[in-house]
């Protein structure tokens, strides 16, 4: 009679393992299956980013190769004439991928797109020399943009320059995404973004052929060109691909099991997301902590002000200010720039409420993103801001830096739309970025900003102290409108009006100011060009 109860415990236990097996397996099955389609669909994610890096570089050289082999066709007995270096201005605006090109002596630029050098400029050491006798140089930096890495290929008395980021800038992936550039002669990496380990190229330095594979930390994708001796690389951390698979592993859990794990994981979460900066930026977009200061643009001829550019600034609930280089950055990189813009519109719009009214030939102008000018929404917003702000033709300006311009099919529509709408449009800090001379001419821009950088070395020995001329006068030749930014002197004030420069901005006329400061000057044209208080010092701290 007992012997009914240990085997009834057994039966039982068999059919609940059996129970618990049948759970389990589907489960365990699908989270299998998951795995693996996941994999895949991010092998090609990867893939596709390796090979628009490949591209760019392919692109990068032949325009290099085009441009090089140009002047070697046309090179008279002065290689440094009017005509040749005419010539490689020609070349630098006419491709999307150089910063400059000139001609090369005892590793010293003496001319280039930028003009005559004097003595030259020196290039530095060269990292490695090809089996073609190409002279590259890895890591140059030159003092017209400080802080930019730069990849010098020199080959038959001729150097290019090109912007060593700019094959690997093609993602605002958030998941440690690495990319790189690489010789497949020795394996030197030329250029890279994020982590990069060379084991992962040497396998694939002498082969044609894709590799796809894993180091069981990492998913990569090694790519190489069937025309030049350079491949790109592709990495994303396996970690990446579980984030994906997360929170479908935790639903399937049994609840009783993982409640308390869960539990402790979302507080977890919660705790790091509220200390994070995208989150406190979402925080403040809900807090209104954003408000907007207003930087005068001048007429040098009359000392007039005749617009003013609109700055966004972040002021916390604790009184501490957050630069718009901190926070700006991180907001493009989390999705959350396209926020912070539609905030830009709302506060300028009731900040600018009758503005144009009582000053009808005033303007404004808003900072665009690449996010913004990618996207048709924007359109809309512009629409928005003009209404509230009883805007008319030639009162509203954007403003987007080079790198609003890198997708340059989506933003030519929109600022061709921008255009139409009666809204002018400027590129802001010229030079300073992936410098395509090209953009000028096929983008519908009405407005060239000359970049701080460049204003600063005027009345200087600075060995770049000539390219604000060359931006000058290539403005002029374009017949753009020239706006000088940061002007703090007298001397550069007087430089810019005497080469044609009609308009600047700067700490000699105003920092940034708040819109009812902006209105009281605007009223009293006579106290127009004061020096801002401290209180303006700091806010314009970023400026």
């Amino acid at each position: 009679m007992n012997t009914r109860k240990p085997q009834k415990r057994t039966e039982t236990a068999i059919i609940f393992a059996i129970a618990i097996g049948a759970i389990v397996a589907p489960i365990a099955f699908s989270i299998h299956m998951a795995k693996v389609q996941n994999f895949d669909d991010e092998k090609k994610h990867v893939t596709a980013y390796a090979e628009d890096v490949l591209n760019r570089s392919v692109k990068t050289a032949d325009q290099i190769n085009a441009g090089i082999d140009d002047l070697k066709a046309h090179r008279g007995p002065d290689p440094c004439s009017q005509d040749q270096i005419d010539r490689m201005r020609e070349i630098a605006v006419s491709s999307k991928y150089l910063q400059a090109i000139g001609y090369v002596s005892n590793g010293n630029l003496i001319c280039s797109s930028l003009g005559i050098q004097g003595a030259g400029i020196p290039l530095g050491p060269v990292d490695m020399v090809t089996a073609r006798g190409v002279r590259l140089r890895a890591d140059a930096h030159f003092s017209f943009a400080p802080g930019k890495s730069f990849l010098v290929v020199e080959r038959d008395g001729y150097a290019a320059i090109v912007h060593k980021d700019l094959p690997v800038d093609v993602t605002s992936d958030e998941r440690a995404l690495s990319l790189a550039t690489f010789s497949r002669e020795n394996g030197r990496i030329l250029a890279q973004r994020g982590i990069i380990r060379p084991e992962w190229i040497k396998p694939a330095s002498s082969q044609a052929e894709p590799s796809v594979f894993s180091d069981g930390r990492y998913l990569i994708v090694v790519l190489s060109s069937s025309r030049y001796l350079i491949g790109s690389v592709a990495a994303l951390p396996l970690t990446a691909l579980e984030q994906t698979q997360g929170s479908t592993a935790f639903w399937i859990i049994p609840v009783g099991i993982t409640a308390g794990l869960l539990l402790a994981l979302a507080v977890f979460y919660l705790v790091q997301l509220q200390q994070s900066m995208p989150t406190a930026i979402k925080f403040a977009l809900r807090r209104d902590e954003f408000f907007m200061l207003y930087q005068p643009v001048v007429d040098l001829q009359t000392g007039q002000w005749v617009g003013a550019e609109a700055l966004i600034r972040w002021q916390r609930g604790n009184g501490e200010l957050i630069p718009p280089d901190i926070f700006v950055p991180v907001a493009e990189s989390s999705g959350l720039i396209q926020k912070i813009t539609r905030r830009v519109v709302e506060l300028v719009g009731n900040d600018a409420a009758n503005l144009f009214r009582q000053h009808p030939d005033f303007h404004l102008a808003i900072n665009f993103s690449a996010s913004d000018l990618h996207s048709a929404d924007c359109l809309d917003l512009l629409d928005s801001l003009a209404q509230s702000s009883h805007a008319g033709q030639n009162n509203l300006i954007v403003e987007a830096t080079e790198r609003g311009f890198l997708s340059f099919e989506k933003a030519r529509d929109v600022v061709s739309r921008i255009r139409q709408s009666g809204i002018r449009t400027a590129i802001d800090d010229f030079g300073t970025g992936y410098s395509s001379l090209s953009y000028l001419e096929n983008l519908e821009i009405d407005i060239l900003k000359i970049d701080k950088s460049f204003i600063d070395t005027i009345g200087t020995d600075a060995p770049t102290s000539h390219v604000v001329i060359h931006i000058i006068e290539l403005a002029k030749d374009l017949g753009l409108t020239m706006i000088a930014e940061g002007v703090e002197t007298e001397a550069q004030a007087e430089f810019l009006r005497e080469r044609g420069v009609r308009y600047a901005q700067g700490w000699l006329y105003s920092k940034a100011i708040t819109m009812e400061a902006l209105r009281r000057d605007l009223r009293n044209p006579g106290i127009q060009s004061r020096p801002a208080d401290n209180e303006d010092q700091i806010a314009s701290a970023s400026d």
